[in-house]
């Protein structure tokens, strides 16, 4: 009985316990569940509706850019681009299924499967979006895309605005490019508001403008189902829209621009810049060789990069404001100018030694461009007929401290700072200059001879020599070179360049005017190295030049300003390694000048028609 009774209470004993062990997980999965629904609620709401949703980015479309009579050169259209989403359930669950889509991907885009896996290789380290993997796709692409989405898991087409350029070279290293901003890029805190795949310009007005043309991306909120795939768009969470860029009027004229461009020879490498004189405004500005923007809208190739960017041509290279040449002769009458300020010579000014061809100086021979001479020359004529040895005697009286003092009040070796990029400072070399690259007292005072005429060590750009053109030609004003005259959204046509823009030299009138007269000559006197910039109805003052060039044929210039007694327009020529000024580079000044005052009609000059450019 007492045993029975034993047992009974050890029965017992145990039930209780398993009770309380039931009651107490029991505790314990009510307590975890308030705690999950009701203490942590708001927090995995937020989480679940996470998965649900997906944030799309709506790219801005970037601000149109037109010339200064409102003709489009650079806009945004409609196009599609096919992405992909790498942290898609299917390839999480099958990594080597990303793979076998890619392949899929690679023939039906026209891009090589290699390009695509390391594009998402890389991109996937950089942010959880969707990774873009070729834009301005083509119809067939989407539709085979639309056709096979079950087998494309996280595979979307997407549309999204695509920079267009319709004039296609035309004006490329003025406007530059746009490309996908850089892995190095997107560590910078400059750049926190931009994305993986984001599109940034590159060089020129799209590089320099970036922050007007970029406009503000949108969001719009969808619902995506269990395998990731959208299934419609939110109601309750209303899109945010994009924002467009700020468009862009610029000073350029694309009468002249295009005349410009094509007044070189096919294949030739040098540059143009035209300016206002009366307010630095830039008309056209030219280098050549030249490349089509558009390539790079949709995302260039590795191999099509290296071929741009290496080899002799260069066609990246913008020549009017990154190259820096040999003045030559086209820096005599900046010359002349600082030796009648000096008043080391006068109008009538001769020298003892008459040119016969060359000048002898110590045990060296200084020859001049004509090897049977000009004879004994005063200022004027030796301008009109870039006579060498009148400059070489100009440049020993003169001395290299108060040439170079001069040439420094001019800003000769200072950029110009126009408002691109990317634009090289000249060299016009000074004692202090010699010193540290010769030794002081090291160098001869002969050096002189050579920068008189523009050779040796000086160096300019192009848009340089078109600034110092317009001064001559405005009577002694420096205008900073600029390109944009108006951005609409706001209204209001751009003001008057402020005072910061330009900067007055004291150069004596009457000096600039001896000097504006001898230009004008060299054009329109029988005997000028300038006749072939010469037009019929309207008087243009100018100055050749042919800048020896130690790695290979001379280089050809031509520096001009028009009409004469009330300038409009000043110009400056470079044509690499093709000789004289005067019959190279003096006749694409003609053809520029000759569109600036007889344009043509719009039909026969071929800008009324935007060609659009097939994907």
């Amino acid at each position: 009985m007492r045993a029975d009774s034993s047992v009974l209470g050890g029965w017992r004993h145990r039930e209780r316990g398993f009770t309380l062990a039931v009651a107490a997980i029991f505790s314990l999965v009510v307590l975890r569940l308030f705690y999950l629904q009701v203490v942590q609620g708001a927090r995995y709401r937020e989480l679940s509706e996470g998965n649900r949703i997906r944030v799309e980015v709506l790219t801005a479309p970037r601000g149109e850019i037109r010339d200064r009579k409102g003709r489009l050169i650079a806009d945004s259209v409609p196009s599609f681009t096919v992405t992909i989403d790498p942290f898609d359930k299917a390839y999480t669950r099958n990594p080597a299924r990303l793979d076998s889509t890619l392949a899929m991907l690679g023939p039906i885009l026209g891009v090589d499967v290699e390009f695509l896996s390391e594009k998402v290789g890389r991109e996937r380290k950089q942010s959880f979006l969707p990774i873009r993997l070729m834009r301005n796709v083509a119809m067939k692409s989407v539709a085979f895309v639309s056709e096979h989405r079950d087998r494309l898991p996280g595979v979307e087409v997407e549309s999204e605005p695509l920079r267009r350029y319709p004039w296609g070279p035309m004006a490329s290293h003025l406007l530059g490019y746009v490309g996908e901003i850089s892995e190095k890029e997107l560590a910078d805190p400059q750049y926190a508001d931009y994305l993986t795949g984001d599109l940034i310009g590159r060089m020129g007005i799209e590089r320099g403008q970036e922050g007007l043309l970029r406009g503000q991306d949108g969001k719009r909120f969808v619902e995506v189902n269990a395998l990731g795939r959208k299934s419609e768009l939110l109601g309750d969470k209303r899109p945010i829209l994009p924002k467009r860029g700020v468009d862009l009027t610029l000073t350029i004229d694309l009468d002249v621009q295009r005349a410009a461009e094509e007044a070189f020879e096919p294949g030739a490498r040098g540059a143009v810049v035209a300016l206002d004189p009366t307010n630095g405004e830039v008309l056209a500005l030219v280098s050549k060789p030249n490349y089509d923007p558009n390539e790079f809208s949709t995302g260039i190739t590795r191999s099509r990069w290296d071929e741009l960017s290496t080899g002799g041509n260069y066609p990246l290279f913008n020549r009017a404001i990154q190259a820096a040449y040999p003045a030559g002769s086209t820096l005599k009458p900046f010359t002349a100018l600082a030796g009648l300020e000096n008043g080391a010579v006068a109008p009538g000014t001769t020298f003892p030694q008459s040119c016969t061809g060359e000048f002898r100086f110590g045990s060296r021979l200084f020859g001049c461009w004509n090897k049977e001479g000009h004879g004994r020359l005063a200022m004027n004529d030796a301008i009109v007929r870039s006579c060498d040895v009148y400059f070489y005697q100009l440049g020993l009286r003169l001395g290299l401290g108060r040439l170079s003092a001069f040439m420094s009040r001019l800003r000769v070796s200072d950029r110009t700072g126009i408002d691109l990029p990317q634009e090289r400072r000249g060299l016009f070399p000074d004692e202090n200059w010699y010193d540290r690259h010769f030794g002081t007292g090291r160098w001869s005072r002969g050096v002189a001879l050579n920068l008189a005429i523009g050779q040796g060590e000086v160096s300019l750009t192009p848009v340089k020599l078109a600034q110092l053109a317009a001064f001559v030609g405005n009577g002694g004003t420096l205008w900073t070179p600029h390109l944009i005259r108006d951005t609409p959204p706001r209204g209001l046509r751009a003001p008057e360049p402020p005072d910061s823009l330009r900067l007055g030299v004291p150069v004596g009138p009457r000096n600039l005017a001896l000097v504006r007269d001898a230009m004008a000559a060299v054009v329109s006197d029988p005997t000028g190295t300038g006749g072939r910039a010469r037009l019929d109805s309207i008087a243009v003052a100018g100055k050749t030049g042919t800048a020896q060039n130690p790695h290979g044929e001379d280089h050809a210039l031509f520096i001009c300003f028009a009409p004469v007694e009330s300038p409009r327009i000043a110009v400056a020529v470079l044509v690499e390694n093709a000789g004289h000024g005067s019959s190279a580079a003096a006749p694409i000044a003609r053809k520029v000048l000759q569109a600036f005052f007889h344009p043509a009609p719009p039909e026969s000059a071929g800008l009324t028609a935007v060609a659009v450019r097939e994907p």
